[in-house]
């Protein structure tokens, strides 16, 4: 049986998220409006089950779709004990603590995507949005043997 490309599917996903950038950029990166932003230089935190249902919408997919194809090319953790992508996780922006079902997608994905279809010359800053120590243990045993987020990604 030969092997699935997911080439194709990644580009729509990357281009429906650059569209939806250069329509809305709130959509990435502003905590409490987004539907992902960027922790650290090297990871975005999504919130599940929307981001993956939104940008299903945007590629002209199915969420299922998403997911295989970004787990597949390796652009969302997986923990591979727990067979899943989300972590339930306490944030922080503004000052005031909340409880997400998350993600953590590979921040080249999302800026490669907006450099290349969205004409965004440089990638997004690390946003105002951090995860609560307390959940740093989880996290780093969530990413397995893969590199967890750094120390600034934590409040």
């Amino acid at each position: 049986m030969p092997l699935k490309d997911y080439q194709d599917a990644l580009t729509r996903l990357q281009k429906g998220i650059a569209q939806a950038y250069k329509d809305s950029p709130q959509v990435l990166n502003v905590p409490g409006q987004s539907v992902a932003c960027k922790v650290d230089p090297e990871y975005y935190l999504a919130l599940e089950p929307v981001f993956t249902e939104i940008l299903a919408r945007w590629a002209i997919s199915f969420p299922e779709a998403v997911l295989e194809t970004l787990a597949r090319t390796g652009n969302v953790i997986v923990c591979k004990p727990l067979s899943t992508h989300i972590i339930p996780l306490s944030v922080n922006w503004g000052g005031r603590d909340f409880e997400v079902q998350a993600t953590f997608l590979l921040a080249d994905f999302v800026d490669r995507a907006l450099k290349l279809y969205a004409g965004v010359s440089a990638s997004l800053p690390v946003s105002d949005l951090r995860i609560r120590t307390a959940d740093r243990a989880a996290v780093e045993a969530f990413f397995g043997g893969s590199t967890p987020p750094q120390g600034l990604a934590y409040l």
